[in-house]
C-alpha cells in the first residue's frame, strides 16, 4: 500500500487546436489578406466601362441655364455671354453700403455747382478743386468698379489700365461716362459688360474732375505711358452742357474705335 502512495500521477495536457493546425490558420489567412489586397488593387486599376456620348448643344444649354438657375439676376447667352440684370446690379451696389448711386434720366437732375463765380474767377475754381480729394471721392466709384478699379468680370468693368485706354482715344469721354452714364454692350480686356452706368450729375464739378484725376494717377493708369493733362472743374463744366444720354455715350464710344 506505501508504494501505490508513492506512484506519481501527472494529468496529460489538451489544448483545443494543436500546434499544426494553428501553423495551416496563419498561412490561410496570410494567403486571404494577399488575395484581398491584389483584388482591391484589380479593381483599382480597372478602366470603368463607360460610353461617353457628346452633349447636344441643345441639352448642354439647356443643363448650364438649369446649373445657373439660381443667379438671380444672371442670364446666360449662348455664345458663352452673360449680363447682370440692372437690378441686380443695383441690389450689389448697395450691398457695398452705397444709398443713392445716384441713377437719374438724362437732363433731369439739378446742375451741380461750379467751383467758382463771375467775381472769384479761375482762382477760386483752382481753391475749390484742391478741397477735394479724388482718393476719397472715388469711393462712389469704387463701389462698383471696386477700390482697387479692377472691377467685377462680367458685371463692372475694370478702370485699372482701361481709363488710361479710354483718355487716350478721347480725352473728354472719361467725362461723358461720368456725367451721362453708359448703356449697351462693351468689352474690356476680352470680358463682356452689358449693363449700364449710371449718370453722375448730381456730383459737383470739382469731385468728378478730382476723382478723374485720382484714376488717371493710380491703379497703373500712369504707367501707360500716356500723356496726361489733369481735369479741371471748368472741363466738367463745358462737358455737361451737352446733356447727351447713356445711349449716345455708347454710339460715341464705338465711334472711337472702343469695343
Amino acid at each position: 500500500m506505501a508504494e501505490d502512495r508513492g506512484t506519481g500521477f501527472e494529468p496529460t495536457r489538451q489544448y483545443l487546436l494543436s500546434e499544426g493546425q494553428v501553423r495551416i490558420a496563419f498561412v490561410l489567412s496570410a494567403v486571404g489578406m494577399a488575395g484581398l489586397l491584389l483584388l482591391l488593387l484589380v479593381l483599382a486599376m480597372a478602366k470603368p466601362q463607360v460610353r461617353l456620348t457628346p452633349a447636344n448643344a441643345t441639352e448642354f444649354q439647356a443643363g448650364l441655364e438649369a446649373a445657373t438657375g439660381a443667379l438671380a439676376g444672371y442670364e446666360v447667352y449662348e455664345d458663352g455671354r452673360a449680363r447682370i440684370d440692372i437690378d441686380r446690379a443695383m441690389e450689389l451696389v448697395a450691398e457695398r453700403g452705397v444709398q443713392a448711386p445716384g441713377i437719374v434720366a438724362p437732363g433731369a437732375a439739378p446742375s451741380a455747382p461750379v467751383g467758382g463765380d463771375a467775381a472769384g474767377g479761375a482762382d477760386d475754381d483752382e481753391q475749390a478743386q484742391a478741397s477735394v480729394d479724388g482718393a476719397v471721392a472715388f469711393a462712389t466709384c469704387a463701389a462698383c468698379h471696386q477700390a482697387n478699379a479692377a472691377g467685377i468680370p462680367g458685371a463692372f468693368p475694370p478702370l485699372a489700365g482701361h481709363a488710361a485706354e479710354l483718355y487716350q482715344a478721347e480725352r473728354t469721354y472719361m467725362l461723358d461716362v461720368v456725367l451721362f452714364g453708359l448703356t449697351g454692350q462693351i468689352q474690356v480686356d476680352g470680358v463682356s459688360y452689358n449693363g449700364f452706368m449710371p449718370s453722375h450729375q448730381h456730383l459737383a464739378d470739382e469731385e468728378i474732375a478730382a476723382i478723374l484725376n485720382h484714376v488717371m494717377t493710380s491703379f497703373g493708369n500712369e504707367d501707360a505711358g500716356v500723356s496726361f493733362e489733369p481735369y479741371t472743374a471748368a472741363d466738367v463744366a463745358g462737358q455737361r452742357e451737352l446733356a447727351l444720354t447713356s445711349d449716345q455715350v455708347h454710339q460715341l464710344r464705338s465711334e472711337l474705335g472702343l469695343e
